[in-house]
């Protein structure tokens, strides 16, 4: 009865049957709403599981390297911002509208954003996550990408999911402003086929109510899904910011964008109630933002911010976080985010590397 009636209440939004003047939904109406599409999903995905192992079929978001291992490690992009940018973003007002007018000229750091596989070859990791706005006036550039591909190759390198940031609102109130976002994402899709990345990751951001943002990003999300097929690639959707910090809204948004190419790319701490900056912070519950969000995991941001002098991350709970998500099946990559100011950029990357190795043999021996 209650599973019935969610996905009865998705069509009825997608078909756009309820307005702001029809029932409320608030925080908890939707937290209800994604443990009922979570208990589905799960079944559902299970039967999946089955299928595509009888047929030999690796699965979405499934890694294909070693069956010993329950997730494989890769490398942000992200966690060398600082070397990246230096300063730039000290003022960052400043450095968005310099990213849209002169791209390259925000990278005031020493690191070239092509030498990440350089520092993922330094820890050891093969796989590295991308983000467009590191290299934001690259992303057509042809012998540049050659370039690129070449250092990777050359590190034993490939890359994962393609971060999408400040290519619009695919939730915006107006028509124009979403096909804009839309056509401006199919353009790094592009972009990700060329340096053969399985995943583009969009941030759902939009206006208005959670229900229109949430009507207006699953027909963007949907059209981006259908699009994505074309080059080969799936759409992942982050926890990350804006009404994304609520765990049960995004799964929402997935349950009614209804496309097989579409999942979620999970932080481990982007669970942030109206936005970032907050003083004081809302949060969204990050165990039940992982209940909420596992069953659709295609990729993961293990984020981290500190660490206590055994290794553990100062404030997530790294083995809880992995345990819900491999709990769904999933085994595919999850990526090492340092994102803390104590330490170096460096040395934050070591440790939580490290500690997502010492988590992997921690599961590996306990299927074993």
């Amino acid at each position: 009865m209650h599973t019935s009636w969610v996905g009865l209440y998705a069509q009825q939004l997608r078909s756009r049957e309820l307005t702001e003047t029809g029932p409320p939904v608030d925080a908890a109406g939707l937290a209800c709403i994604a443990l009922s599409m979570r208990r589905r999903t799960f079944l559902e995905n299970v039967g999946m599981m089955g299928a595509a192992t009888a047929l030999g079929v690796p699965l979405a978001g499934r890694s294909e390297s070693s069956p010993a291992k329950p997730f494989t490690i890769a490398l942000s992009q992200w966690a060398f911002h600082r070397a990246i940018f230096g300063d730039a973003r000290d003022n960052y007002p400043e450095f968005i509208a310099t990213l849209h007018s002169s791209p390259d000229d925000v990278l005031r750091g020493g690191m070239d954003p092509r030498d990440i596989v350089v520092r993922a070859r330094e820890l050891d990791v093969s796989v590295v996550d991308l983000v467009n706005i590191t290299w934001f006036g690259h992303g057509q550039d042809a012998s540049w990408l050659r370039e690129f591909k070449s250092r990777a190759a050359d590190n034993a390198v490939s890359f994962g999911v393609l971060m999408c940031d400040q290519l619009g609102r695919i939730g915006s109130a107006a028509r124009t402003d979403r096909d804009a976002a839309v056509a401006a994402h199919i353009q790094w899709m592009d972009t990700a086929a060329e340096l053969d990345c399985p995943f583009l990751r969009v941030n759902p951001y939009g206006e208005g109510t959670y229900l229109e943002q949430c009507q207006r990003g699953a027909e963007s999300l949907h059209r981006l899904a259908e699009k994505s097929a074309d080059y080969d690639l799936e759409i992942l959707v982050e926890n990350h910011g804006h009404p994304g910090g609520n765990a049960a809204w995004v799964a929402m948004l997935i349950e009614m964008a209804d496309h097989p190419r579409l999942g979620a790319y999970t932080d481990f701490d982007n669970f942030f109630m109206g936005g970032w900056g907050l003083d004081p912070e809302r949060r969204y519950d990050r165990h039940q933002g992982m209940l909420d969000l596992a069953p659709y995991t295609k990729a993961v941001s293990a984020k981290s911010h500190d660490f206590e002098p055994d290794g553990e991350e100062t404030t997530i709970d790294y083995h809880q976080c992995l345990e819900v998500v491999l709990e769904t099946g999933f085994n595919g990559l999850v990526c090492a985010e340092f994102e803390g100011n104590r330490l170096s950029e460096s040395e934050g990357s070591r440790l939580t590397v490290e500690l997502l190795r010492r988590e992997q043999a921690r599961f590996a021996s306990a299927t074993a």
